[in-house]
């Protein structure tokens, strides 16, 4: 099997990072992990392999990074170990500099956690 990330991934799944559509404003899910390149979403419908989304982070007020909004391609969906959830492989494909320099700051956040 070719891994083809090119980041590291900081599990993410223990604070519980929601995940919103930001077109129709619907919780599509949580972080299983993360990383500027991508991450694994623990979505609670399927996704489809080659579609698009615009994505928002909402990163709990306490930790102070506000929303986090990201263009995402979806790599791949398989149904996950329970039932009506699906583990999602999400790469980031446009994200503006200061949503990215959240992510980052966010990363950082977790991976001092872990």
């Amino acid at each position: 099997m070719n891994d083809r990330r090119q980041n590291d991934r900081i599990d993410a799944y223990d604070i519980g990072l929601p995940v919103i559509n930001d077109i129709d404003e619907q919780e599509i899910g949580v972080i299983g992990n993360l990383s500027m390149g991508g991450m694994m979403l623990i979505a609670t419908r399927q996704l489809y392999a080659d579609g698009i989304l615009q994505l928002k982070i909402d990163v709990p007020a306490e930790l102070g990074f506000g929303l986090i909004h990201m263009g995402v391609k979806i790599l791949w969906c398989t149904p996950a170990n329970s039932p009506n959830e699906y583990w999602a492989g999400l790469e980031t494909i446009d994200i503006n500099a200061a949503d990215r320099d959240s992510l980052l700051d966010l990363i950082e956040h977790l991976s001092v956690k872990a």
